[in-house]
């Protein structure tokens, strides 16, 4: 039987082959490792034509002196017409179209690439190939350097737990979404949506990334913990373009004030705007369309009350953030921006979101937890079985708002060694509760 199986690969390699392909191909096919992935690229209706991507699976084993299938002249061909496709925008050089010719049209594609298309057109891209191993490490230099990066897992997780083993703020403080961003300024800062604890990472997503040090060796985790991808309400009231680059602007409100949409505005123009889920939200500010000058806000209401226009405010920029100023400038250049709104304030921006997360995720047998309180109170931390059984109590008490961390050691509260499995950390306080999965490994 086995005999019988060999020779039928070896035909069939040799036939692939014969027509252009590999036993890798084929090899490729039996694994699931090869794959076609569709890509869904908008026109200018959504998002002005603008899509943060990467290409998981490139077929990087075949090709010839006369084609390559993974530089853009062949896997861009059914788009390269000014009429589909604008830009693509990479790390390191740009592609751009420009009648009849395009420019870098044979730089290379890589799986571990991010890239910003812009579009004339909708169109759907079908990009066969091989993808990249969950395993894979990268270098992401250091000195606060933009790294573009492709998210080349198959699942679905929050930001927090993809980036587990980095998710300290020492190193890793700034992690840009076409959506959203993850700011580190003395604690995380990730805007939060209605229900959605935090943004996710999926299958084909790009970000950009800097750090203080070069890491060697930066890998995507795999924490066991899949979610459903973020759904982000779109405004309504407000209208604005959006663009290749935004600089984040974190607002924090007060809760007895809450309007429906908040817009951002220069000289009248709409740079960016945000539907209110929370007490924090982040406005993607456009800046780029606009000449430099003050920022100001507009509060929509939903139509109960009218709007409410805001010229002065407490703030403060990511490259001063101790000197509190009462308005911002696009003219000043930084890596994002932070208002205060709440009532009679006058300190500087407090933005500390109920969150919870734990690093690593797996581990063996020792994880950190890391928590952020927005009021002074009483609160648990609790981790629980996945029977529902109470096995460690690791905080209980009043505590300040702030954040913290504790270590769980695997020990039940009798000082015995748990076992591998799914366990549950419940964070609870008089107002909220959080409960997250997590899974020790030996």
């Amino acid at each position: 039987m086995k005999l019988k199986i060999l020779i039928l690969l070896l035909i069939l390699t040799f036939t692939q082959l014969y027509a252009g392909f590999s036993f890798a191909h084929i090899w490729g096919k039996i694994t699931g490792n090869y794959r076609t992935d569709t890509i869904e690229l908008p026109g200018p209706e959504t998002n002005n034509g603008w899509k943060w991507l990467s290409f998981p699976a490139l077929d990087d084993l075949y090709s010839t002196p006369s084609f390559d299938p993974d530089v853009a002249h062949y896997l861009l061909e059914d788009i390269l017409d000014p009429t589909i496709l604008d830009s693509v925008l990479a790390q390191e050089y740009k592609i751009y179209y420009q009648f009849p010719y395009w420019l870098n049209e044979y730089e290379q594609f890589y799986s571990i690439q991010g890239f910003k298309f812009h579009m004339n057109d909708d169109f759907t891209l079908e990009i066969p190939g091989f993808k990249e191993y969950d395993n894979t490490t990268i270098v992401l230099d250091g000195n606060q350097a933009e790294n573009w990066v492709g998210y080349w897992l198959d699942e679905t997780q929050h930001v927090s737990d993809a980036f587990s083993d980095y998710w300290s703020g020492s190193n890793i403080n700034y992690i840009q979404h076409q959506e959203w961003t993850a700011f580190y300024l003395g604690r995380w800062r990730i805007m939060l949506y209605g229900d959605c604890e935090e943004p996710t990472l999926s299958y084909g997503d790009m970000v950009v990334v800097k750090c203080n040090t070069t890491i060697n060796d930066f890998g995507w985790i795999d924490s066991g913990i899949h979610v459903d991808k973020t759904v982000f309400a779109k405004p309504e009231y407000f209208t604005f373009e959006e663009q290749a680059d935004y600089t984040p602007l974190y607002i924090e409100l007060d809760s007895s004030n809450m309007p429906q949409e908040i817009g951002a505005f220069v000289d009248e123009e709409c740079i960016g705007a945000v539907v209110v889920g929370d007490t924090l939200v982040q406005i993607n500010a456009y800046t780029t369309s606009v000449p430099p000058g003050n920022i100001e806000l507009e509060l929509y209401y939903g139509g109960r009350i009218e709007n409410k226009k805001i010229s002065s405010y407490n703030c403060i920029t990511s490259s001063n953030p101790n000197t509190v100023l009462t308005q911002l400038s696009t003219k000043d250049k930084d890596d994002a921006w932070f208002i205060n709104l709440r009532e009679g304030s006058e300190m500087i921006p407090e933005i500390i979101e109920f969150s919870a997360s734990n690093y690593p995720n797996p581990f063996n047998p020792t994880t950190t937890i890391a928590y952020s309180l927005p009021n002074d109170g009483m609160i648990e931390l609790k981790v629980f079985n996945i029977k529902g059984q109470l096995v460690k109590t690791l905080v209980k008490g009043e505590q300040l708002a702030g954040s913290y961390e504790t270590v769980w050691n695997g020990k039940d509260n009798n000082g015995k060694n748990v076992s591998s499995g799914i366990y549950f950390y419940k964070l609870s306080t008089e107002d909220d509760t959080i409960m997250k999965k997590m899974l020790m490994l030996k």
